[in-house]
């Protein structure tokens, strides 16, 4: 009985040291957070998004009271914020005035083909989501590797849905 008890510690220590050199060579990924908001949570949140392979990324700041999307790229030639983006996102999830919005922002992989335009889309872009709408919208914008300064663009809506009945 006392061999089969020690036995057991054996293989116990055995596992738990097999376990641990696994759990070392193991490949492991770094959790990449991309959207943080303020330290109320309630007025703004600010968004880093990937314009391409071997480019700059993009920072959108979503304005919870005033609806507004605002966004700059930088160009990975410059390393200067080369193209401005912007848009007003009340209208397009239909919120009345006197209705404060609760909005969640991430990026979303789009890579999706230019429809229409004269400069492609960005490979990634931006998806929001308005809780008293229960709606979803899906934001592309267009990105030039030209180390130029471009004009302000408006951000373009993609696609929505709806992921529960609106309470406003």
């Amino acid at each position: 009985m006392a061999a089969a008890k020690s036995r057991g510690a054996v293989w116990f220590v055995c596992g738990v040291l097999g376990g641990l050199m696994v759990s070392y060579f193991w490949p492991n990924e770094v959790a990449l957070a991309d959207t943080d908001r303020d330290a109320g949570g309630s007025k703004f949140a600010v968004v880093s998004v990937r314009t391409g392979v071997a480019t700059g990324d993009a920072v959108f700041v979503l304005d919870f009271a005033t609806g507004r999307l605002f966004g700059a790229a930088i160009n990975a030639q410059t390393g200067k914020f080369t193209q401005t983006y912007a848009r007003n996102i009340i209208p397009d999830f239909n919120l009345s005035p006197d209705v404060t919005p609760s909005f969640v922002v991430t990026s979303t992989n789009l890579n999706i083909s230019a429809r229409n335009s004269r400069v492609q889309p960005a490979t990634h872009g931006l998806c929001v989501a308005e809780l008293k709408t229960g709606r979803v919208m899906v934001y592309a914008f267009p990105y030039a590797t030209t180390p130029r300064v471009q004009p302000l663009e408006t951000l373009t809506v993609v696609d929505g849905f709806m992921f529960r009945q609106g309470v406003q």
